[in-house]
């Protein structure tokens, strides 16, 4: 496979955000460190006359780069104690059994994410609980449960975070 110059450029191009100018980016990191920051402030802070900047966010509403806004929580203090990444393998992988579980997962409060994952185990899924008691109950009401198809659930437990997700970062600009 050669390394040539377009190559490597193909290669950082596909890295930048699709549609994303700097300014659409500069709006978007700002957001990200602050999305209860005024028009005003916004526009200030990225250059931009209020009306363009406030249009410019709505198109980005509007296109789904930014789903939406919300409060970051601390887990712990609002009871949270155990943090789990739990992968699970499904036993039966059929569509059906798939749907059934994947709707369980994402209608179940303790479970904040869920990824679809190649490998040794079908997703990884985070989970928070008050107790590690709490955990363990939940995750054998999932493996227990034969209309859910899990054949075993490996649980990794969060002893610190170090780095704390918290949005998606916007990318390199295209100019």
């Amino acid at each position: 496979m050669s390394d040539t110059k377009s190559d490597r450029l193909g290669a950082r191009r596909g890295k930048r955000a699709a549609g994303l100018d700097r300014i659409d980016v500069a709006i978007l990191e700002a957001l990200r460190e602050n999305g209860r920051m005024t028009y005003q402030a916004l526009s200030e802070r990225v250059g931009l006359s209020p009306r363009p900047c406030l249009e410019r966010v709505r198109r980005l509403e509007e296109r789904g780069v930014i789903r939406g806004y919300t409060a970051l929580i601390e887990p712990a203090r609002v009871g949270h104690h155990i943090i789990a990444l739990a992968e699970i393998a499904m036993r039966d992988p059929s569509a059906a059994t798939r749907q059934r579980l994947e709707r369980a997962l994402i209608a179940h409060p303790c479970v904040v994410e869920v990824q679809v994952v190649n490998g040794d185990y079908d997703y990884v899924a985070r989970v928070v609980a008050p107790t590690l008691a709490a955990y363990e109950e939940l995750t054998d009401a999932f493996l227990t449960d034969p209309r859910f198809g899990i054949a075993r659930v490996h649980s990794t437990f969060v002893l610190k975070t170090l780095k704390a997700f918290d949005s998606y970062p916007p990318g390199e600009a295209e100019d």
